[in-house]
């Protein structure tokens, strides 16, 4: 990946991923939520960044996953935007469930997984 700040995005993404797994196993959905959230976006950023495009806002997150669902002709990817932008919420209200959560992490992990093997194959 010649693209330093796409590089920066995906090792944060890593950390985020890290980090939300040891939270939701310690039960603290709120702060899990929000490194799954933080993985997600990143993600994104990273996967613009790639394209040499930059994100400062959150609208300009869910515009960008417009884009990719676009090129890649999956419009599931943008559920997966609503239960990220979900995600981000939770750690504001703590209402979600651990089962919510956990399902939501197996679904952030998956979209992380796909943009990777897509967008950054070594």
């Amino acid at each position: 990946m010649k693209n330093g700040k796409a590089k920066k995005y995906i090792e944060l993404c890593d950390k985020y991923m890290s980090d939300s797994d040891v939270l939701l196993k310690a039960g603290d959905l709120s702060q899990a939520s929000e490194k799954l959230w933080g993985a997600f976006a990143t993600t994104v950023k990273a996967v613009a960044a790639k394209h040499n495009k930059q994100i400062k806002t959150h609208d300009g997150i869910s515009f960008y996953v417009a884009t990719i669902s676009r090129e890649l002709k999956d419009k599931g990817l943008l559920t997966t935007s609503v239960l990220a932008d979900g995600l981000h919420q939770n750690f504001y209200e703590n209402s979600l469930t651990a089962d919510h959560v956990r399902e939501s992490a197996k679904v952030v992990h998956r979209f992380v997984n796909r943009m990777k093997a897509h967008f950054f194959k070594k």
